[in-house]
């Protein structure tokens, strides 16, 4: 229900930025309207004989893709007091942002909400959560090394890591760790599954 009722609304402010394109264009009066009320109101829902509108929020915080996000504080926040804490578009308990620059493996494991766990996880990084938790190696063979963590209430944390065979210009070689599915039981089988392809038909003739 609620999503069908977001669905119906007209975005007001948020409107803004595809109005704009029409300033100076003539025979688009019939925008006027929105444009007015993109001005001066959040979004509003117009019906025939009545219109609910919703004032601008005093804050607004969004992330490179436009989704709500803030480290510290609320990412959306009204004149009233009503406020909303999110996290890359999830909502999240007020404190949550704030908290990600202090966490452990210990405190990420500890998380029942496992939407929240995946946020930490991803913030923390899986590599170093790989090296912190005290992951230990499932499988290796030439293509890499298959870990596994198992994560509580969730599918378990499985990477590969493997070697790039081209080398740095000092001559190193750099470790990546690729995510792969909870299924995978050999390196090669979840490094096969990286290029699309199943494992008997991972063969390589040159790797870059």
């Amino acid at each position: 229900m609620l999503r069908e009722v977001t669905l119906d609304a007209v975005f007001g402010q948020h409107d803004a930025p595809w109005l704009s394109a029409f300033d100076g264009h003539d025979g688009l009066d019939g925008l006027d309207g929105l444009k007015r009320v993109a001005e001066q109101a959040g979004w509003w829902w117009p019906y025939e004989r009545v219109a609910v509108v919703t004032e601008r929020p005093v804050e607004l915080h969004l992330d490179d893709l436009g989704r709500l996000h803030r480290a510290e504080g609320p990412a959306l926040a009204f004149a009233d007091g009503f406020a909303l804490h999110a996290w890359h578009g999830m909502p999240v308990p007020a404190g949550f942002g704030a908290a990600m620059t202090a966490l452990t493996p210990e405190r990420i494991r500890a998380e029942p909400n496992a939407e929240l766990r995946r946020a930490m996880l991803e913030h923390f990084g899986p590599e170093r959560y790989l090296a912190e938790s005290g992951a230990e190696p499932l499988h290796s063979d030439e293509t890499g090394v298959l870990w596994r963590v198992e994560l509580a209430g969730d599918e378990p944390l499985t990477m590969v890591e493997v070697v790039n065979s081209t080398p740095e210009p000092d001559g190193t070689r750099r470790t990546y760790f690729l995510r792969v599915p909870p299924w995978t039981e050999r390196a090669r089988q979840g490094v096969a599954w990286t290029f699309g392809v199943a494992e008997d038909d991972y063969h390589p003739e040159r790797e870059t």
